[in-house]
């Protein structure tokens, strides 16, 4: 009997793994969601540093999910989506600038991409 319940234990812990790696290589093949921060990268660190730490401390978390990008609020771009303070951009269309929406939101945008923060 010690027999089959070992080779029923091998069994459940050989689909447990198998489980595991089908999840990790799902969260592989996702694309990542696309985060620029929009900063006035041309002043002083002193004028958006605090910014910039407060929007990781939301972004950490979720780091796996996330490809982040620092850009400044001088250039062609940022004029052309017209940008004129400290934010953060989506994906390139959504436009947050509080941390405390960003926070808000953020799990809610992985969520309808598919990511869940507790994987």
């Amino acid at each position: 009997m010690q027999g089959k319940e070992q080779k029923e234990e091998v069994r459940i812990i050989v689909v447990v793994v198998k489980n595991f790696k089908e999840e990790i290589d799902i969260t592989k093949n996702k694309e990542k969601l696309k985060v620029d921060i929009y900063v006035p990268l041309q002043v002083c660190a002193c004028e958006w540093e605090n910014f910039m730490n407060r929007v990781f401390e939301v972004l950490t978390p979720y780091a796996k999910y996330i490809e982040h990008d620092t850009k400044s609020l001088n250039s062609e771009k940022a004029a052309k989506m017209n940008l004129f303070e400290k934010c953060v951009i989506i994906d390139g269309e959504k436009k947050i600038s509080s941390v405390y929406r960003l926070k808000t939101y953020l799990p809610k945008i992985l969520q309808e991409k598919g990511f869940s923060a507790n994987e």
